[in-house]
């Protein structure tokens, strides 16, 4: 990894596409991995930070376009949406389109992507899920996210820069894991998640 940058210059950095978004902090990744494991699909990534970090078995990138495409999300799966942007529903194709500004009725990318994802863990298609985001507006708009396991960690999180691999320092924002847990009977599925990330912040379910 490359040196970390100096706070001073982390100001002249700008998302302007997939490659550049920011990546899930490494201090988090220990977590993920106990908690699901092998990862079956990463929906939203590209071929270098699965590589570098994640390393899922699938991932659909920017121009496989995850949360549109037709095909059912399989498997574990784990999923930081982008953290910048807007979708918009287009009516006439039936999809979400990202981009980087959008109209009055246009909403966070975290949200639609949490719905998708929720969606598919509805219909079984996915047995358990880990969520992450950094967008705070998410808890507004998705209450059904408060139905599941959340942690909020105490300390704002480290994310890297996806194209450069540089640290953001200081970090300016904070993060939130959502657990969408495996179904089964004779003891809580949430357990496991409380138990790992409780070292990271206040848990609340």
């Amino acid at each position: 990894m490359r040196k970390p940058l100096q706070p001073w210059y982390t100001a002249i950095y700008r998302i302007t596409n997939v490659v550049d978004d920011w990546l899930t902090p490494v201090q988090y990744l220990p977590y993920i991995d106990a908690l699901l494991d092998d990862i079956d699909l990463d929906p939203c990534s590209t071929h270098f930070a699965n590589d570098q970090f994640l390393r899922a078995k699938r991932i659909y990138t920017y121009e496989e376009d995850g949360l549109n495409i037709e095909e059912p999300w399989k498997g574990k799966t784990y999923l930081f949406p982008p953290t910048y942007g807007r979708c918009s529903f287009n009516k006439q194709r039936g999809t979400w389109r990202w981009s980087l500004k959008a109209g009055a009725g246009a909403k966070a990318p975290a949200a639609i992507w949490f719905k998708r994802l929720e969606k598919e863990w509805k219909l079984r298609n996915i047995p358990e899920a880990l969520f992450f985001t950094t967008s705070h507006e998410v808890l507004r708009t998705c209450p059904s996210i408060w139905d599941y396991p959340v942690c909020i960690p105490k300390d704002r999180c480290t994310l890297i820069h996806g194209r450069l691999l540089d640290l953001e320092l200081p970090p300016f924002t904070w993060g939130i894991f959502v657990y969408l847990p495996r179904s089964g009977l004779g003891f809580n599925q949430a357990d496991k998640f409380i138990d790992i990330f409780s070292h990271l912040g206040k848990v609340i379910y």
